[in-house]
């Protein structure tokens, strides 16, 4: 099972794209997995390091698959490397549905908690099309997204950004998850 440990951080001064004070509560958040490969240097900041640590192919293991590209699409992200943000994150989302679907029957249950993993990348890739000025993508992620998982914090908190950014500028925090 992933880490669910939620921690919020500022994110990079290059990442900030508005004033923390102006934007308040309105902060879009990346959520990265810590127990996954770059997720400890995606929270504390080093994306140097986040994005060495990602260039390595993973494990067969599916969860190793989906961690990591969810993972390297926030590393993606918060470099601004759109073209690649892009693919990681459409990967991510596709590896966090196959991993859904591959569950075997008995395992019904944890149905709920896939959800979860695929509303986190999501999530994750909304922040992506807003910070690369497609807001519209982004809406559509996020909306996705509540339906997953209505209650994650990360989702409407999300979901409260993009609303406040089409009034006021909003920043991007990083997160794990």
């Amino acid at each position: 099972m992933r880490s669910s440990n939620i921690v919020r951080l500022a994110a990079a001064a290059g990442l900030l794209l508005g004033s923390a004070a102006q934007a308040g509560d309105h902060n879009f958040v990346l959520t990265a997995y810590t127990n996954g490969r770059g997720g400890q240097a995606l929270v504390t900041g080093d994306y140097e390091a986040a994005g060495k640590a990602l260039s390595y192919k993973p494990t067969l293991s599916a969860f190793d698959t989906s961690t990591n590209s969810n993972n390297r699409c926030v590393s993606l992200t918060v470099t601004k490397q759109w073209d690649a943000a892009k693919v990681a994150c459409d990967k991510a989302v596709r590896d966090a549905e196959r991993e859904k679907t591959t569950l075997p029957s008995f395992e019904a249950w944890a149905q709920n908690a896939q959800d979860s993993y695929i509303a986190v990348a999501l999530s994750n890739r909304a922040v992506m099309h807003w910070m690369a000025d497609d807001s519209e993508a982004a809406a559509a992620d996020i909306k996705r997204a509540e339906q997953l998982s209505p209650k994650s914090a990360f989702v409407q908190r999300n979901k409260s950004a993009l609303e406040y950014s089409h009034r006021e500028l909003a920043r991007v925090d990083v997160a794990s998850k």
